[in-house]
């Protein structure tokens, strides 16, 4: 049995020109190509304002500016911009060795067609506390650019007073020779 193409059947002859419900696939393909070719546009152009805005944006965004956790000679340091929280939105914990950092906003609107929005905001960082600074003097500073500042100073070591150490003295250890001698006859047996 053979199968001849449908334009060149005699059905075709017959019916004429003959539609189909489905589109041709090349209608299909370079709609979408056209398509991605738009999404490669937007994110190239996406791409370009966010390498020219980029330290601009990371200023802006709570999250993505920190400065990271400095111990130093004079202790731990570390700066956090939560300029979008108010001081009473912010609490900051110290739970063993780890200072946590908790912000927590909600904003609520309706504008005048009636439409209402609700936004939850929570900001959370951790930084470790090194062994060698006192987590118990921690303290913290809001400057006016909203700027948070958590500092703890160095652990302070008490002025040892002078004190005189013994010297133990050990028992007498066997001499050299013998010791020798009696690896020898150990080795002799």
């Amino acid at each position: 049995m053979h199968l001849a193409p449908f334009a060149s059947s005699s059905l075709a002859t017959r019916l004429g020109t003959v539609r189909t419900l489905w589109p041709h696939a090349e209608t299909i393909f370079s709609e979408l190509q056209q398509e991605m070719e738009k999404a490669r546009q937007f994110m190239s152009s996406f791409e370009q304002l966010l390498s020219s805005h980029g330290p601009i944006a990371a200023e802006q965004a709570p999250n993505s500016s920190t400065a990271p956790a400095q111990s130093s000679g004079n202790g731990f340091s570390v700066c956090q911009d939560v300029k979008s929280f108010a001081p009473e939105q912010l609490s900051v914990k110290v739970v063993g060795r780890k200072v946590v950092l908790v912000g927590q906003k909600e904003t609520q609107s309706t504008d005048e067609k009636g439409s209402f929005s609700y936004k939850y905001e929570v900001l959370k960082r951790e930084w470790d506390v090194p062994e060698e600074v006192d987590a118990d003097a921690l303290s913290c500073s809001l400057s006016p650019e909203g700027q948070l500042r958590i500092e703890a100073p160095r652990l302070a070591l008490p002025a040892a007073a002078e004190r005189s150490v013994p010297i133990q003295v050990s028992p007498a250890a066997p001499q050299l020779g013998a010791a020798k001698d009696g690896a020898a006859s150990t080795a002799q047996a």
